[in-house]
């Protein structure tokens, strides 16, 4: 478990993603890392984890896709494949349990795992998903497309374990609607917000339980009410205090001592916003304040304010605010 709320020392933090997002991929962590605009580097879950694939199509024969984009989270590992030339894999033990969602107008797929084979022509949107330590082979003969989640057992939580069964082919329009949502923030590339795609991330995890898992019945079940009064105020002065950090769900559930996916529905039913809309509105309006201050420098505020990059800082101001920092900067000095 991580660093929790400290009555003493509130609003001390440390970086969790990489961490946490190693528990998935398999991946030793050999060092620690500050993240301040994002940018990929030998440190970065995401391009060790997009290196060991690569590796992987290499060593299987299969050419390198046009594009492969992976963000990692707290126990999650999102990927997104696009342009994958025709071929045959044979994988190891999967690191954890593996949904993927067919990207390809058509997919012709061939799957083999636990002694059986499965021969289906995947249509837009269908899915497959098979538990952790897997051994599985593929083969398909025709460019691929694919959204990939790699998710770890404890991705919810130590009490919420999720091991999922093994399903060939399936469509589920409530699955499938979340997915949707996680590539357009994901194909945002350098403008996507973590946060964003930690809390699509976990309400796609939290399906998994839900529907196709081998949990008991007692550890789906839902929080009936919100946060108490004194845990939200904990966890909105913790967000205060470390706007301009990377802040994830897992930590902010750890200061009000819930699992993450019962914080994600239960500060929304306290505070009326999900923690990333939050987030994100108490940012924006952060850097407006930023903003009055004419010599300040735009790539700083951004900085500042916990934008992952000056492009998603100018996006995320003018979707909240109407104008872009800079109009919003002039316009203040126009107003003194």
């Amino acid at each position: 478990m991580g660093e929790r709320y400290n009555a003493n020392n509130r609003f001390s933090r440390r970086p969790r993603v990489i961490s946490q997002a190693c528990e998935v991929t398999g991946i030793r962590r050999t060092q620690s890392r500050q993240t301040t605009f994002m940018r990929q580097d030998d440190s970065t879950p995401e391009s060790v984890y997009r290196d060991q694939w690569l590796a992987v199509l290499d060593k299987n024969g299969v050419r390198r896709p046009a594009v492969l984009q992976v963000m990692a989270v707290p126990g999650i590992v999102t990927q997104i494949t696009k342009g994958e030339p025709s071929g045959s894999l044979e994988l190891e033990e999967s690191p954890g349990n593996v949904l993927m969602v067919n990207l390809s107008p058509v997919q012709a797929l061939q799957q083999v795992r636990n002694q059986h084979s499965f021969v289906s022509d995947l249509l837009h949107w269908d899915m497959t998903l098979m538990p952790k330590g897997t051994r599985s082979k593929w083969s398909w003969n025709s460019t691929c497309d694919r959204l990939d989640l790699v998710v770890s057992p404890n991705a919810l939580g130590d009490e919420h374990r999720l091991d999922t069964v093994d399903r060939f082919l399936f469509r589920d329009p409530e699955l499938g609607n979340i997915c949707r949502k996680l590539c357009r923030e994901m194909s945002l590339r350098s403008m996507a917000d973590r946060l964003c795609v930690e809390t699509f991330a976990i309400e796609i995890a939290w399906l998994l339980l839900r529907e196709y898992s081998t949990t008991c019945t007692a550890a789906k079940r839902l929080p009936q009410g919100g946060l108490t009064h004194r845990d939200a105020r904990r966890v909105t002065e913790y967000v205060e205090a470390n706007l301009g950090q990377g802040l994830t769900l897992r930590e902010l559930a750890d200061v009000a001592e819930v699992s993450t996916h019962h914080f994600l529905r239960m500060f929304k039913r306290t505070l009326g916003l999900t923690p990333y809309q939050y987030v994100l509105e108490r940012r924006v309006e952060r850097a407006k304040e930023l903003l009055h201050d004419q010599n300040a420098s735009l790539v700083g505020i951004g900085l500042s304010t916990g934008f992952c990059s000056q492009s998603h800082f100018t996006s995320a101001f003018h979707r909240v605010v109407g104008t872009t920092p800079a109009e919003f900067q002039r316009l203040v000095a126009k107003a003194v």
